[in-house]
């Protein structure tokens, strides 16, 4: 046998069966994901009225979806979400919990300044535009792979560990050249991702899945011309 033949980088290489998630938390995730998610967007859009009591009508319109969506079966709402959208990503949930854990530190500590300046401080980061940015550019990656317009299976790709340690070298750009881990930056979001992508799988065993969903992708739309037209404004 060759050295080449021999050589541990051919197993990453090969055509070999995906690591794929245990079957029995998938709906649990699922649950628990889609209110996650609905919990975090209609709160958000909550916030967008001036009036007090639209603001805490949305509030609880967002809490009732949350627990309307843990409701297991047809008649919970996961269960219409999930013919149409699958599982969301763990960063669209990461990033709804870490949206939700803001609300409640600013209505239940509002003298804590700190936390939102440094909240302001992460969304002004050249790194979380640069990660939006690359986040969109992979969605339409993936939707023209949806339609074979691609040379290669993108999607399929998804699956290798190359896929997974190519994310995972991202995730680490903004520390290895700024060789320092800063509060400034945006938060360990991505990391937290992969490692518990690395570890359980989920939600599909591809890493695609795990970082970007339908909704998250319109979602970084929206965050960029905001973030566009705030820039210019300026």
């Amino acid at each position: 046998m060759s050295l080449l033949d021999s050589s541990w980088w051919l197993r990453l290489l090969q055509d070999a069966a995906p690591l794929l998630p245990q079957p029995g938390y998938l709906a649990v995730l699922r649950h628990a994901g889609w209110a996650l998610v609905l919990a975090a967007l209609l709160s958000s859009s909550a916030q967008l009225f001036t009036a007090r009591r639209l603001r805490d009508a949305g509030g609880l319109l967002a809490w009732t979806m949350a627990l309307w969506a843990c409701i297991p079966g047809p008649w919970g709402l996961s269960y219409w979400l999930g013919l149409a959208f699958q599982t969301p990503s763990l960063m669209a949930m990461a990033l709804s919990l870490y949206y939700l854990w803001q609300r409640l530190a600013q209505r239940k500590w509002p003298h804590t300044v700190q936390a939102s300046s440094l909240a302001s401080s992460a969304q002004r980061s050249p790194w979380l535009y640069r990660y939006a940015l690359l986040g969109m550019a992979l969605g339409y990656l993936l939707l023209l792979d949806t339609f074979a317009y691609l040379p290669l299976a993108l999607y399929a790709w998804g699956f290798s560990p190359l896929a997974y340690a190519l994310c995972l070298l991202l995730a680490l750009l903004p520390w290895v050249l700024g060789a320092r881990w800063s509060q400034t930056e945006p938060p360990p979001a991505l990391l937290l991702v992969l490692a518990v992508f690395g570890l359980m799988r989920w939600p599909t065993g591809n890493v695609w899945d795990a970082v970007l969903d339908p909704w998250l992708f319109v979602g970084l739309h929206v965050y960029l011309v905001a973030r566009y037209r705030a820039d210019h404004r300026e």
